[in-house]
């Protein structure tokens, strides 16, 4: 639909100035682009009716949702895409090791992941959704400095506030 749309090109928006900031060549910096905005793919095989449920999710139907990075990089299963497939499976992982599908941490996790997962968290959190309205900026970039270091890379978190703010909140 045209709000996954969005929010797909507006992860990869983010993730590329990220990339920019953290200095990482002009050819890395376009594929981790391009990752954000196929990061959400794997929701093709989770049900409309879920992804828009406007109340909380219950156990089983958060089961159903953290299948979409594996769906994702089963559906990204060409060779030439295999830099993608690897961090669409992992950008909800965590460095504390609480993330998912694989309970990676800190090192294990790739850098182009963890840039993933701040991407799409402060969209998530700035953005309308079904189920909730959106956070004011200067709230989500508080919420990434708060789970700096459990939930998203430190170093990741900074540079992207700085791309923020250097890019006029990427507009």
């Amino acid at each position: 639909d045209s709000g996954t749309a969005l929010h797909s090109e507006t992860v990869g928006r983010y993730a590329e100035a990220t990339a920019r900031g953290l200095h990482l060549p002009s050819e890395r910096v376009e594929r981790i682009r391009l990752a954000g905005i196929v990061h959400d793919v794997g929701k093709i095989g989770v049900s409309d009716a879920l992804l828009r449920k406007p109340t909380m999710l219950d156990e089983d139907e958060s089961a159903e949702i953290r299948k979409h990075p594996e769906i994702g990089a089963r559906l990204l299963g060409g060779k030439e895409l295999h830099d993608l497939r690897e961090w669409v499976i992992a950008h909800h992982e965590r460095p504390d090791g609480q993330g998912y599908p694989r309970g990676l941490s800190d090192n294990e996790i790739p850098l182009e992941a963890k840039i993933l997962a701040v991407a799409d968290a402060y969209e998530a959190m700035t953005a309308r959704r079904s189920y909730s309205e959106p956070m004011p900026p200067e709230a989500a970039q508080a919420e990434l400095r708060r789970r700096a270091g459990t939930q998203f890379d430190s170093r990741v978190v900074e540079t992207f506030l700085r791309s923020l703010d250097r890019e006029g909140a990427l507009a």
